[in-house]
């Protein structure tokens, strides 16, 4: 045969790239960019969830998106654009458990999944499923989320997004998924292929209360000569009393007063007076 063939033969079949009917003509290869977008956007918008109800600080460390993954997801829900999938690393998992519980030690990796981690993975996965999908809908909610338990609908994936993370309380890195099925995935890519983006999907102003902000909160001051702070080493002991209210600041504008308090071993800020605009 005169020319270059173009059959390559000895070529290792997962570095073919095979060719989806019902992708061709879309923009489904821009959803795991846009995915990755949106996490370098909000990087924080999973680990302050866990920060605040779990008092875990995870650090976020690769996001990457796969067209498949050979574990099923642990949790499906079913929602008014499509169906989600989650899958919790049990390392994770047990810490937050723990940590939620006010336990002081993690269960071994090779003992069965226990009722109580069912339900908190559970629990993981309807609230982070909830905080991750408002985001890759530019700020609108994908409403209520309810377990999906139809054997006869089975869910069919089409991107699989991984987010890498490292706890600062034990140091293990542990991964989150979710799941998107092919519903979901359509409506992302109508957004995305619309003139306005995905990010006009909700007025403007509602933008603006889903942007995180900082609170500030002065739970103890004391206050001593230069003289005294200079002659400070490491070991010595001030004596300091807690205020018994705290004011809660964002940019230094005071937004209200409270207190903090203590059940079941977690500290907690309570407001004892009305949210002043800032």
């Amino acid at each position: 045969m005169a020319g270059n063939s173009k059959v390559h033969h000895r070529v290792p079949a997962e570095s073919l790239t095979r060719l989806k009917p019902q992708k061709l003509g879309r923009h489904y290869h821009k959803i795991p960019q846009y995915i990755k977008e949106v996490s370098s956007k909000y990087p924080r918008i999973i680990s302050d969830y866990f920060l605040r109800n779990y008092r875990i600080n995870l650090e976020l460390h690769t996001v990457e998106v796969h067209e498949v993954r050979s574990e099923a997801a642990e949790c499906i829900y079913k929602s008014a654009f499509g169906k989600l999938g989650f899958a919790i690393e049990r390392p994770l998992l047990t810490e937050a458990l723990e940590c939620y519980y006010g336990g002081t030690g993690l269960p071994s990796q090779d003992t069965p999944i226990s009722t109580s981690e069912q339900r908190m993975r559970l629990r993981l996965g309807q609230d982070i499923s909830q905080i991750f999908s408002r985001a890759l809908l530019g700020g609108a909610s994908i409403g209520k989320l309810e377990k999906h338990e139809n054997d006869f609908d089975q869910a069919v994936w089409e991107y699989v997004a991984e987010f890498q993370y490292t706890s600062h309380i034990s140091g293990s890195r542990s991964a989150i998924f979710l799941y998107l099925d092919t519903v979901l995935v359509d409506e992302l890519t109508a957004r995305l292929s619309s003139p306005t983006g995905p990010l006009q999907a909700v007025e403007p102003s509602q933008h603006i209360l889903h942007l995180p902000v900082r609170l500030q909160c002065v739970v103890a001051a004391l206050q001593m000569p230069l003289s005294q702070v200079l002659a400070l080493r490491p070991d010595d002991i001030l004596p300091i009393r807690l205020q018994e209210r705290s004011d809660v600041r964002i940019n230094q504008q005071k937004l209200f007063r409270g207190t903090v308090f203590e059940e079941d071993g977690a500290l907690f800020l309570t407001s004892l007076e009305s949210v002043k605009t800032p």
